[in-house]
């Protein structure tokens, strides 16, 4: 007798990762836009720099300067938060080339930070009226969580000021 072999190779089927369809070729080619990247990196660095501050101020508030004022350990958190912030966009996120021109920039970074800290207090008080159906007094003290879910949803608009203002201002390239 004679043995006969049948192969038997079924259709090859493409994988999602060969053929992403429309839709993953549409986020492929959006996350290929150098401003989305620049976004992306931005808000790591955001994260990063919150992580400072918000470390850096529990360890002053509850070790270094416990006697001091909140305020004092505060400020001191966001400065180095806002340092880490400008190290790394200037770095990694928009790759400025200029040395001459980092004090200036640092200088830029600093003032747009600032008024994206009022403008991140603002919309947070707003939020709470919100979120507490009520406009709250000076000196009253709302609910912690209140307070966190207000601020939550003041930063997205926080972080498109913080980002605008440093791709468009303060990393922007110089004419030579």
């Amino acid at each position: 007798m004679i043995a006969v072999r049948v192969r038997y190779d079924p259709p090859s089927v493409p994988s999602p990762r060969s053929s992403p369809g429309l839709l993953g070729t549409q986020t492929a080619a959006f996350l290929q836009r150098r401003g989305v990247r620049q976004l992306v990196k931005f808000s790591l660095v955001g994260a990063t720099s919150t992580l400072v501050d918000k470390g850096t101020l529990w360890i002053l508030l509850n070790d270094v300067l416990p006697q001091q004022p909140w305020w004092v350990s505060a400020t001191i958190s966001f400065s180095l938060a806002v340092t880490n912030g400008f190290v790394w966009n200037r770095r990694w996120t928009f790759r400025a080339q200029d040395q001459a021109d980092t004090r200036t920039q640092y200088t830029m970074f600093l003032a747009s930070n600032l008024v994206g800290l009022v403008l991140n207090l603002a919309l947070t008080k707003a939020f709470l009226i919100v979120v507490t159906g009520k406009v709250l007094q000076l000196g009253e003290d709302p609910d912690p969580n209140a307070v966190l879910i207000a601020s939550i949803c003041a930063v997205p608009f926080v972080v498109v000021w913080n980002f605008a203002l440093s791709k468009y201002w303060t990393f922007r390239p110089r004419p030579s």
